[in-house]
């Protein structure tokens, strides 16, 4: 038997169920949207910020997107940033399904434990 080829609709429906089976996979939250680009090595705080992320997703005014409106979405953030559009589509189809890769979430609390008052930096 094959193995069936990704694709990026797929992979949003696989995405779109991070953490949550019950769900049917027609809806992305921007949490899994922001997981899956983190996972595929997209959103890497630098060029892609979760800011650039959750501005663009508010246009939508809506908690969840579905495949179209998401598809939108993704489009708006690589002209956006300058990224290309088909290199990402492909690094995001390919990164494999939810979970089988470690992904780092950071936290804004993590700020805090290497945080240095200014009298006690190096420079």
């Amino acid at each position: 038997m094959e193995e069936e080829e990704a694709t990026l609709e797929g992979q949003f429906h696989e995405f779109s169920r991070l953490l949550d089976n019950k769900r049917d996979g027609n809806t992305m939250t921007l949490y899994r949207s922001d997981y899956w680009m983190r996972q595929s090595k997209v959103l890497d705080d630098r060029k892609v910020t979760m800011t650039d992320t959750g501005v663009l997703w508010w246009k939508y005014c809506k908690t969840e997107l579905n495949w179209q409106e998401w598809y939108d979405f993704f489009t708006d953030l690589c002209e956006l940033k300058g990224l290309d559009q088909e290199f990402v589509e492909t690094m995001m189809t390919n990164c494999g399904i939810p979970g089988s890769s470690p992904v780092l979430i950071p936290q804004f609390r993590d700020f805090f434990d290497t945080f240095k008052p200014k009298e006690k930096l190096p420079f």
